[in-house]
């Protein structure tokens, strides 16, 4: 994981840090709107050189944020295919993430250590036929940040789980068999095998070999996997920002709904897109 720190501050902005400030930019109007306040390491991320008279308080030096930024989208066919099913207005449009939960650990320096679910994106992507079955997972409650108490040693994914994206359509494997017709003929057709339901897939970082060259590509790559943060101060902020496309596969030739080959493992392994993780602390 790219972990990035500042020790002062600097008035042009790299695209990164543009793209930052973008997705905290709701949580700023909320504070200066009366529901929070915002302390000047948190500012310094959407303000650095204080043109915009965003602080509100002093730095807590007993505290300590934590948040994810979801700056992922949704690829083209994919929300082609869901508004045959439903109708986003283009606001909607504009605003469709996908819906993404991972856990954190905070480990404190004495040892003890909280775990926080976090998730976020649309909860109104999904298949409509599907929309009842879903409930429990797509209507979690949001979280996006969560502030915690120092002393903080590190942010790490919660050891033995993963990031985990909400595939919002019915999948259906395919598998090419033999059929025998008339007069002894076989041809090769594609019957359906398996049916998957909308539900959380557990993303998967791609298979390298002993020298660290990729041999199966899947979700995440083996540098942009969410790794700890160490080396934390009281104060500052934790920023875990996603970025990728949730995508599907879509058979050709055989099915305009979401579908796959099942002995194509290069397909099956790329079911529910391509991600990176960068972490910033401030």
């Amino acid at each position: 994981m790219l972990v990035k720190r500042r020790n002062g501050p600097h008035k042009v902005a790299s695209p990164r840090q543009r793209v930052l400030r973008r997705g905290l930019v709701l949580v700023a109007g909320m504070a200066l709107a009366g529901c929070g306040a915002l302390n000047p390491s948190f500012v310094n991320l959407l303000d650095p050189d204080g043109s915009q008279g965003f602080q509100t308080v002093n730095n807590a030096p007993g505290h300590l944020v934590v948040s994810v930024i979801n700056n992922a989208e949704i690829d083209e066919r994919l929300l082609d295919y869901l508004e045959t099913l439903t109708t986003f207005s283009e606001a909607e449009e504009r605003a469709l993430r996908p819906r993404v939960r991972m856990r954190l650990r905070v480990t404190f320096v004495d040892g003890s250590f909280q775990t926080i679910e976090f998730i976020t994106g649309s909860p109104n992507l999904i298949d409509p036929a599907f929309s009842a079955q879903a409930f429990p997972d797509l209507n979690q409650n949001d979280l996006s940040n969560a502030v915690v108490l120092c002393d903080v040693a590190s942010v790490q994914m919660e050891p033995g789980t993963t990031v985990e994206v909400f595939v919002p359509v019915e999948l259906t494997g395919f598998e090419l068999v033999e059929i025998s017709g008339e007069g002894g003929q076989v041809t090769l057709e594609f019957q359906p095998r398996q049916r998957t339901p909308p539900q959380f897939l557990a993303l998967q970082t791609d298979d390298v070999d002993e020298d660290g060259n990729v041999v199966l590509q899947r979700n995440i790559g083996a540098r942009d996997v969410p790794g700890a943060v160490i080396g934390l101060s009281c104060g500052s902020v934790v920023a875990i920002v996603i970025n990728g496309v949730l995508s599907v596969p879509f058979l050709t030739g055989v099915s305009d709904a979401p579908s796959f080959d099942i002995g194509d493992d290069a397909t099956v392994a790329t079911i529910g897109g391509r991600y990176e993780f960068v972490a910033t602390v401030q």
